[in-house]
């Protein structure tokens, strides 16, 4: 959740800025369902923000839905239940989710001053924009994701040499379907696998934003991170200050599919963002495109 309101100088002051990881992909891959109790969790954590930004004075007050809302055949049900604890919730199409995490990931950052990237893993889906200044040019969103990879090809930690193999070849394809980048175009990360996996090579005591907004992390500590989650047993991983125990159980995979797309790309790296999605919805909350 972030809460913010537009300056008469046209800058935007951010108010409130709060982040649990709701899961609410878990089990869509499998049932095209989202399960109930998911529905209550992440409607409580809903009825939470929106007591939050009310509080603060907000006048309007909007959630939106990714690929595990796409995807899920009982979406009314839990649009409906939404509703019931005063909250609006929208569906968001691939293109548009790709268009707002551009928007967003560079909110705080210095610009770079050519075309630059931003790359989105999110749990059911990675999206892939580029552009200038904030604007999008190309984007796709193609369905491969942290929770997705988790749920169908590792269902224990660590995984067996046989799950990772699978796990890389469901990867391999879906990522080839993104568009091809130059090897000099710099890059933005975005989402919990990029900035964890920041945060853990940062050395940060816990998950703190202004030690990682911004941090270069290399396809090498990549590899080197992903090497070691992918042999670390659930509760090992949980242990770690830096990952949030809601992601302990697909970080794994979130770290194989950016060091798949990095090594695809012959990227030697990506800038992390702590930012995203939520602040390019914002953006355009707060001058009524939304």
């Amino acid at each position: 959740m972030v809460t913010g309101r537009l300056l008469a100088d046209g800058t935007v002051d951010i108010l409130d800025d709060a982040h649990e990881i709701g899961r609410l992909g878990k089990g869509v891959d499998a049932s095209h369902r989202i399960l109930p109790e998911t529905m209550q969790r992440v409607c409580r954590l809903l009825a939470d923000y929106r007591r939050r930004a009310q509080g603060l004075g907000a006048e309007r007050v909007l959630a939106f839905g990714t690929s595990a809302l796409r995807d899920a055949a009982n979406k009314n049900e839990f649009i409906a239940a939404s509703a019931q604890v005063g909250v609006e919730l929208a569906e968001l199409s691939g293109q548009a989710e790709a268009r707002h995490t551009f928007a967003g990931a560079s909110f705080g950052l210095q610009l770079p001053d050519s075309h630059y990237a931003v790359l989105d893993i999110g749990g059911g889906s990675t999206e892939l924009a580029t552009g200038y200044a904030g604007t999008v040019e190309q984007s796709i969103s193609v369905d491969v994701g942290a929770v997705r990879v988790t749920e169908r090809c590792l269902p224990q930690l660590p995984p067996t040499a046989a799950q990772l193999k699978a796990a890389r070849a469901m990867i391999a394809p879906r990522l080839a379907e993104l568009f091809p980048l130059s090897s000099d175009r710099p890059v933005i990360g975005v989402a919990g696998t990029v900035t964890t996996l920041g945060a853990l090579d940062a050395g940060a005591a816990c998950f703190d934003t202004r030690e990682i907004d911004g941090y270069q992390l290399s396809l090498d500590a990549v590899t080197r991170w992903s090497d070691q989650l992918l042999s670390m047993s659930h509760d090992g991983i949980r242990a770690l200050p830096q990952v949030n125990e809601q992601r302990a159980d697909i970080i794994g995979a979130g770290s194989l599919i950016l060091r798949g797309f990095l090594e695809s790309r012959n990227l030697a790296g990506i800038t992390v963002s702590t930012r995203g999605i939520r602040y390019g919805l914002l953006l355009d909350m707060l001058t009524r495109r939304l």
